[in-house]
């Protein structure tokens, strides 16, 4: 009985010594592995993509004819639409177990394309009576005129990317989806005298989907398609009130 339990301690000993080894030897969550997303995490991509937004700007002015309050409205709105190549985006930041990379995001490009213009002209008159009467000018409404035009945009924001396929011989292994949330601004500036700038920001997000390979143990290369939106917060109305980005890059990506 005694030699019996001898060897069951023994037993239990060397499996707990396997254990134990095995448990060094496998990566922590952070630690560097070859072919693997830990430790640190960057990623450079550059490509193509295409910008639309509407937006607009109120333009007031109050008078007083004498006899009634009359209010002067006017709303300037800007429809633009262009692409970039290159437009460039880089990401810093951290991959753990193999799964997920958590990182900042910072992206720009300047855009060509073309800018329409329009603008509607309200006025609204309050009587004596105190009721007031808000009415659009249909004689004063202007759309259609479009120009060339150049466009700066850029965003900053947080996000994660996340590796689902953990096997290394799948062929799917290094696909990705990623997405953050952030702050974006632009600038456009109307090629014909570079003047009647349309320029605004806000809070946006971004998701991304697309593909890594492994060239070596520790980089891999991929392709990513892309679709950013942001709400446009400066002097802007309801229905010009948007900023679309669709890019399609190309991603190097350490770690």
């Amino acid at each position: 009985m005694v030699r019996n339990m001898n060897k069951r301690i023994f037993s239990v000993l060397l499996l707990s010594l396997a254990a134990f080894a095995s448990a060094q030897s496998a990566p922590t969550l952070g630690a560097p592995a070859p072919q693997e997303h830990r430790g640190f995490y960057n990623s450079v991509s550059f490509g193509a993509a295409y910008n639309w937004y509407e937006n607009s700007k109120y333009e007031v002015d109050e008078y007083n004819n004498g006899q009634s309050n009359v209010t002067g409205r006017e709303i300037n709105t800007f429809d633009f639409s262009g692409g970039t190549f290159p437009m460039f985006e880089f990401k810093f930041g951290v991959a753990l177990a193999n799964l997920l990379a958590v990182h900042t995001v910072f992206n720009l490009g300047f855009f060509s394309g073309t800018m329409e213009e329009g603008y509607t002209e309200y006025r609204k008159e309050c009587g004596d009576n105190k009721i007031c009467i808000d009415e659009e000018l249909k004689n004063k409404r202007v759309k259609g005129r479009s120009s060339d035009a150049y466009g700066f945009r850029t965003y900053i924001g947080f996000g994660t990317t996340i590796y689902p396929i953990q096997s290394k011989t799948s062929p799917m292994n290094g696909l990705f989806i990623g997405g953050s949330v952030g702050y974006t601004c632009f600038a456009t500036m109307i090629v014909d005298g570079l003047q009647d700038a349309s320029l605004n920001a806000g809070a946006a997000f971004q998701v991304e989907l697309g593909k890594d390979w492994w060239v070596n143990d520790h980089l891999s290369l991929g392709v990513g398609l892309g679709y950013a939106r942001s709400g446009l917060v400066w002097n802007t109305v309801e229905s010009h009130d948007t900023d679309n980005v669709i890019s399609l890059s190309l991603r190097l990506t350490r770690g």
